[in-house]
């Protein structure tokens, strides 16, 4: 408690993505893909490069939340970029879920306490695709992409509101009873989805089981 940072630094950072040797923990390459003084604020357990890069096998995507989304090569080079305005969030404690990819698309959620939504983007060409408002406020946990027996959907943890969409964007269910800040990522095992949220001051921290079709 008390690690509330929300005035912005005022020292220029630099945001990169680092490739390691899984053996050896040599470096094989590190691309700086933006360089400046950063918009926003951070709790002191945050960083401002907390969202977790993704690959699919050919290319690997980099997402920093108040700055952009980054695709490169295996090797590095940057094949295309998309700046994101930056926004606030609760208290200034900074951004965290994780990109998601699944088949062509790259789905970003940005929950913050200005404009939410739910985007996705072409991971070819990193152009948007559709984009869906969100009634929420800042949460950090990573959506999850839920292949079922019946149907493929996005799932998202909210504070407000646990969410399901379809490919497209368009609300396929929903339901609250969360607790007051959400961050870990639903996950699927024996059919089943699995979503909850908790936090250390709050009595209900609850474990949801969901079936296909909700």
């Amino acid at each position: 408690f008390g690690g509330n940072r929300p005035a912005a630094p005022t020292a220029e950072h630099a945001w990169a993505v680092h490739c390691l040797d899984l053996k050896t923990g040599a470096e094989r390459w590190r691309r700086t893909v933006h360089e400046g003084v950063p918009k926003t604020g951070l709790h002191i357990k945050n960083s401002y490069a907390s969202e977790t890069p993704i690959t699919d096998g050919e290319h690997l995507y980099a997402y920093f939340g108040n700055v952009g989304v980054y695709c490169l090569t295996l090797d590095g080079k940057e094949v295309w970029s998309k700046k994101f305005k930056p926004h606030k969030t609760r208290y200034g404690w900074g951004t965290a879920a994780s990109p998601v990819l699944h088949k062509d698309r790259l789905y970003i959620i940005n929950d913050n306490d200005d404009d939410s939504y739910l985007l996705a983007l072409d991971k070819k060409t990193g152009e948007p695709v559709w984009r869906t408002e969100r009634e929420e406020k800042s949460n950090w946990a990573t959506p999850f992409v839920w292949e079922n027996e019946i149907r493929t959907e996005i799932v998202t943890p909210g504070t407000g509101k646990f969410r399901s969409y379809d490919l497209n964007g368009k609300l396929l269910y929903e339901f609250g009873g969360g607790s007051s800040i959400t961050i870990a990522a639903p996950y699927s095992k024996f059919g089943l989805l699995f979503v909850s949220s908790g936090y250390v001051l709050d009595r209900k921290k609850p474990l949801f089981a969901i079936r296909p079709g909700a």
